[in-house]
């Protein structure tokens, strides 16, 4: 199965499901799916 990254949008045939929390407060969530890369690269982002 292939899945389409959210972030650059490139083909992959594993992805990584992470919830992107939007609206007032964070109350509205979605999930997304990243490639190998983007989620490497959100992770990082995160530790700062």
């Amino acid at each position: 199965m292939s899945y389409t990254c959210h972030f650059c949008e490139h083909e992959s045939e594993s992805a990584h499901s992470v919830t992107v929390y939007e609206g007032d407060g964070g109350s509205e969530e979605r999930l997304e799916l990243l490639c190998d890369e983007c989620y490497e690269d959100w992770l990082l982002s995160l530790k700062g």
